[in-house]
C-alpha cells in the first residue's frame, strides 16, 4: 500500500499536494471551530474557579488533592483553546470538553495519577471503571484509587 501511495504521489504530484492541503485546511478549520466553541463556553462562566469546582464535592469523603489534580490537569489539556478554562463537575469530558477516550487513557489519567499520588493499578475493580463521563466522575474514579506509597529517600 505504501509503495502504491508513493507511486501515486510521484505520478500525480499536483493532486497529492491538493489533497494534503485540503486535509490540513480541514484540520485547521476544525481546531479553530473547537477553540471558538470552548471560548464561548468559558465566557458564560466568567468568574468561576477551582473554588466552585471543589464546593461541588463532599470534602469529608473526597480528597482535596484529587480534586485539585483533576481540575488542574483538565485546565492544562484545554490550555491551547482557553487559558484557565473554568471546569465544572458536570462537564462531560468528550461532548463539552472535547477529550476523547484516547486522551483520557494516554495522557490525562497518567498525569492526574502523578499529581494526586494515586495508583493506576487495579483500575478494573474501581466502581467508576468504564463509567467516567464527567469531570466529577474523573474525581470519583481517582478518589477510589489507592494512594501510592511515598518513595523512600536515601541519605548518605
Amino acid at each position: 500500500m505504501a509503495c502504491a501511495l508513493g507511486t501515486l504521489s510521484v505520478a500525480h504530484p499536483a493532486a497529492t499536494a491538493l489533497t494534503v492541503t485540503a486535509l490540513v485546511s480541514c484540520g485547521a478549520w476544525s481546531n479553530n471551530r473547537e477553540k471558538t466553541r470552548l471560548q464561548a463556553l468559558a465566557a458564560t462562566r466568567n468568574g468561576e474557579s477551582i473554588c466552585g469546582f471543589a464546593r461541588s464535592f463532599d470534602l469529608r469523603s473526597t480528597d482535596p488533592l484529587v480534586i485539585r489534580a483533576v481540575y488542574e490537569q483538565l485546565q492544562e489539556e484545554l490550555l491551547s483553546y482557553q487559558k484557565s478554562f473554568p471546569v465544572r463537575g458536570s462537564d462531560r469530558l468528550e461532548e463539552e470538553l472535547g477529550l476523547d477516550g484516547d486522551d483520557l487513557d494516554m495522557s490525562v489519567a497518567t498525569a492526574i495519577a502523578r499529581r494526586s499520588g494515586r495508583s493506576l493499578e487495579g483500575t478494573q475493580s474501581n466502581p467508576y471503571y468504564g463509567r467516567v463521563m464527567t469531570a466529577s466522575d474523573l474525581v470519583y474514579f481517582f478518589n477510589g484509587q489507592s494512594e501510592v506509597a511515598p518513595q523512600a529517600t536515601a541519605f548518605h
